[in-house]
């Protein structure tokens, strides 16, 4: 019995301690500070991208010690998450322990105060008056309701006090700022989704790493709960297809969110600049319920999402969707009188025939702006740009292995009354494309250019020496066969522009070359689905922040104690006052309260 009796003050004494720390300003500022590190970090860094790019730009050692610290998605890490709890608690434990206190000051002021408090105020008047107390009381009230205070009085023992204070509800500024910052982190929080992270920590929820399965296909580990209380995902949507499902990075890999509706795009929609800048992209979408029917339908655009149900879909990107092309492949160093045909979707891989040759369709532009200067045109301000048209990216790779990747422009350009066909190519990634210009002959193709090309070719096998009559004597020759509308002049520009087209081909990485014919162009939307419930609660919180910080700024508090008593005929006065803004004003103020009091310091 004993023993609990000393033990029961050691334990309060441990809890009132650690209260102390827990409400404590310099554990809250220190929380404050590394909490706006960590943002810092989070919004100059780009938040999860692939681990790739982050390995190029900084390095295989510190991109293995950023990765570690969890840099690359910041807001999804134990400790962001661990400082904003334990900034919620600090602060929910300083609005406990000092609400109270400041309720009741606002309501009444104490009207007592000891004369070492009374004498360590910011402004203290200290002094003897002629005055019998009580006149001294009344004319003390009196210059403070002149002053905007409401003191109050009363008598104890023979000694006269008087309190008053200006600006009460100055502490609820504090109260506010405090409830404020709770009610942010707080919803944070709720929106971070705390249970799905930690059965991420914990395991039970593992990333899948492959990007290239199919929905269906990936495992069950990496499907977060269906009725989750809060998620983010991106979608790439195609024309005509539905998706009931959005993904979410982790780290190197991805977790799947299931949709309480299915997500239908019927039409998507892009407008330009001049500049050739997106201006406006819009996608037609209905949601459809798992049973199939119609819950909503409408259009989404930047900045004007579709919300149902606490769920709100964003227009965040667009791509292609898988368009399909039909393509010419033109043989080097063959006639090219009858190319071969290859037909695939975008993201399809083909095969070249049985060369060992595979072509990757990797993406399709309809529209490319690009500057007149750079085509070499001469600048025009009425209309500085210039429509290539669409074009097509895809990848050669060889049977052993090697890679290059091309850019084929389907329109031709033109330059002094010549047409040509713009064909890039790069065999690293990253590095820049260089171009190939192939003649347009009076078809509208490259057929006569590749067999002159493969004419050239047979004329050097054959021992033909290289020389202008030469090139000029072959090329006749192909012309009076192939193309013999051909004017003198038309010949002599394309033979000037084949002679500077063959030395780009020197390096050329790929024995064919691909020409697009046709196309179905189909896009793709990128949506961003978003269920953040605290969010409305987050907005609350600012308005509750704004104006505790008006009312702190706006509203300064003034307090003011004084002690009278009787003196020999007189009295003296003790009066202790403060003020937490404007205090050299205050000062002067206190002064005139002097003089008017007319006390005389002893």
């Amino acid at each position: 019995m004993q023993s609990q009796t000393l033990d029961h003050p050691r334990s309060w004494s441990r809890h009132r301690l650690l209260l102390q720390f827990l409400g404590s300003m310099r554990l809250a500022v220190s929380l404050l500070v590394l909490l706006a590190i960590a943002s810092i970090i989070g919004t100059v860094l780009s938040q999860q991208q692939p681990y790739g790019n982050y390995e190029l730009q900084f390095g295989a050692f510190w991109f293995q010690v950023y990765r570690e610290l969890g840099l690359y998605d910041v807001y999804r890490t134990l400790w962001y998450t661990a400082i904003v709890a334990f900034l919620v608690l600090s602060t929910a434990t300083c609005v406990a322990r000092n609400t109270p206190r400041m309720l009741q000051e606002m309501r009444a002021l104490p009207m007592r105060q000891r004369a070492a408090v009374l004498r360590g105020q910011d402004e203290v008047v200290e002094g003897s008056s002629p005055l019998p107390a009580e006149e001294l009381q009344n004319r003390l009230l009196r210059v403070l309701r002149n002053s905007g205070f409401r003191p109050r009085s009363s008598r104890e023992e023979g000694v006269l006090f008087v309190a008053a204070q200006k600006g009460r509800f100055h502490r609820l500024g504090y109260f506010l700022t405090h409830l404020a910052i709770i009610v942010i982190c707080g919803a944070a929080l709720y929106n971070a989704d705390v249970p799905v992270k930690w059965m991420e920590w914990t395991g039970r929820l593992q990333p899948a790493k492959n990007f290239d399965l199919p929905l269906a296909q990936v495992p069950r580990s990496a499907w977060m709960p269906l009725h989750n209380m809060a998620y983010r995902g991106i979608i790439t949507l195609p024309e005509g297809q539905t998706a009931d499902a959005v993904f979410t990075l982790a780290g190197d890999g991805y977790l799947v969110q299931p949709l309480p509706f299915r997500i239908h795009l019927r039409a998507f929609h892009v407008r330009y600049y001049s500049t050739g800048m997106p201006k406006d992209f819009v996608s037609d979408v209905v949601l459809y319920s798992p049973s199939g029917q119609v819950l909503k339908q409408g259009i989404i655009r930047v900045n004007h999402p579709m919300a149902y149900d606490g769920v709100e879909i964003y227009q965040s990107s667009f791509s292609d969707g898988g368009s399909t092309l039909r393509m010419k492949s033109y043989l080097l160093g063959a006639p090219a009188l009858h190319p071969a045909t290859l037909q695939g979707r975008v993201g399809q891989t083909l095969q070249a025939g049985d060369s060992g040759y595979s072509v990757q369709l990797k993406n399709f532009s309809l529209d490319n702006v690009v500057p007149r200067s750079a085509l070499g045109e001469k600048a025009d301000p009425q209309h500085p740009m210039v429509n290539l048209g669409p074009s097509f990216v895809y990848i050669v790779r060889d049977p052993h292995g090697g890679a290059a990747e091309f850019q084929t422009y389907m329109n031709p350009i033109y330059r002094n009354g010549q047409g040509f066909f713009v064909q890039g190519y790069r065999q690293q990634e990253g590095a820049p494309y260089q171009y190939v210009y192939l003649p347009v002959g009076p078809h509208g193709g490259i057929s006569l250019f590749l067999n002159y090309l493969a004419a050239l070719q047979i004329a050097a096998r054959n021992h033909a020496q290289a020389s202008s009559a030469v090139f000029e004597q072959i090329f006749s020759m192909l012309a009076d066969r192939v193309a013999p509308q051909m004017t003198a002049t038309e010949r002599a520009r394309f033979l000037q522009a084949s002679l500077q087209a063959l030395p780009m081909l020197r390096d050329y990485p790929a024995p064919f070359i691909l020409h697009l014919q046709s196309f179905e162009h189909r896009w793709a939307a990128g949506l961003q689905v978003t269920k953040w419930p605290g969010t409305v609660v987050i907005y609350w919180g600012c308005v509750a922040l704004v104006l505790g910080i008006f009312i702190l700024f706006y509203l300064p508090q003034k307090r003011v104690w004084a002690e009278i008593r009787a003196d020999h005929g007189g009295s003296t006065l003790v009066l202790g006052a403060s003020a937490d803004r404007n205090k050299v004003e205050f000062s002067r103020e206190v002064a005139a309260w002097r003089k008017f009091l007319g006390v005389e310091p002893k």
